[in-house]
């Protein structure tokens, strides 16, 4: 028998999750939901662009009491606003055995061990798509860094709230460290509207340490450069500049600090997806982030842009912050 596979919100992101279920080596029989008839006809047409060699079945629904009752495994792919309601909805009409979120996990911090307690409850193994865990490049920095590691990331108008737990999270991988002190002394005073209606976005610089590892990240407010990742310890220097045509330079005190250009790849979410599901369906592990791990980084860095917002609105009320 198939199994099922679920998608809950066929927005941008949640399309490219679907177009990569398309290459699921197992047969399976995929279901997506969202409220947007629009959105659930986009996301149809960009499966039917890849889907050539799928053989299981594919649905589309406008709710969630429409789902199987048993699933394998649901990918929640919606707004962080709503998140944690269709989180207590989807665990209250079906079964479901493993979970994938996307981040931004929840506005507020109460949700977190909210969404924990329930998980644990319904027995839901889960993981947090911060997927830069899964690249080959971070694996083998992960094995190659020695020492004390300064991670450095610059870039123009990338999301340093909605995008920034993805760069903490790679930073805690490498060093694997979770304690964490952010600092939000060097956020940008101007709150600015994000590109998802409803929601906020910072620029300035979020820095941090960790056991003599340190943090800085920076998203101007201007200009086009793309985003780099500098990695520096002792003995070796990594620059990172990530996209389409992915590059890395590397230089090594043991080779007297010479420079080597390497191409990479950065896989889409249309690639990865499928090598996630492939191995919770083969294992029921994958190489994301844990909940529990995911949950802790995300409340470090929530409640460091929730009070540089209380600052700036002064108002120490707040308890949302409104990026996604």
């Amino acid at each position: 028998m198939s199994k099922n596979i679920t998608i809950i919100g066929a927005g941008q992101l949640g399309s490219r999750h679907l177009q990569a279920l398309a290459l699921v080596k197992d047969s399976i029989c995929i279901q997506v939901v969202d409220t947007s008839q629009e959105a659930l006809a986009i996301a149809e047409s960009r499966f039917n662009e890849v889907s050539a060699t799928f053989s299981g079945k594919i649905s589309f629904h406008t709710s969630i009491a429409a789902l199987e009752k048993e699933q394998e495994i649901v990918i929640v792919a919606t707004g962080s606003k709503i998140r944690r309601s269709i989180i207590e909805e989807l665990l209250a009409h079906a079964k479901v055995k493993s979970l994938i979120l996307e981040k931004f996990l929840f506005v507020k911090e109460e949700d977190y061990s909210f969404v924990e307690q329930l998980l644990n409850e319904k027995q839901v193994a889960t993981w947090v798509n911060c997927p830069r865990r899964m690249m080959s490049l971070y694996r083998t920095l992960q094995q190659e860094l020695t020492g004390k590691i300064h991670f450095v990331v610059n870039g123009n108008a990338w999301g340093l709230g909605c995008n920034g737990i993805h760069l903490l999270d790679l930073f805690s991988f490498l060093t694997n460290e979770r304690s964490i002190q952010l600092s939000n002394d060097l956020i940008d005073k101007q709150i600015i509207e994000s590109k998802r209606p409803g929601y906020i976005e910072f620029t300035g610089t979020i820095t941090g340490h960790a056991n003599g590892h340190s943090f800085h990240m920076t998203s101007f407010s201007e200009g086009a450069s793309p985003l780099q990742l500098i990695i520096h310890t002792a003995t070796a220097k990594y620059s990172i500049q990530e996209g389409a045509t992915a590059k890395v330079w590397i230089s090594k005190q043991a080779n007297q600090w010479a420079w080597e250009e390497h191409s990479f790849t950065m896989p889409f979410q249309s690639q990865l997806t499928n090598i996630v599901v492939d191995d919770i369906l083969a294992t029921g592990n994958c190489t994301l982030t844990t909940y529990k791990e995911s949950a802790h980084l995300h409340i470090l860095f929530l409640n460091n842009l929730l009070a540089h917002l209380r600052k700036v609105n002064n108002d120490n009320t707040l308890k949302e912050c409104l990026i996604t």
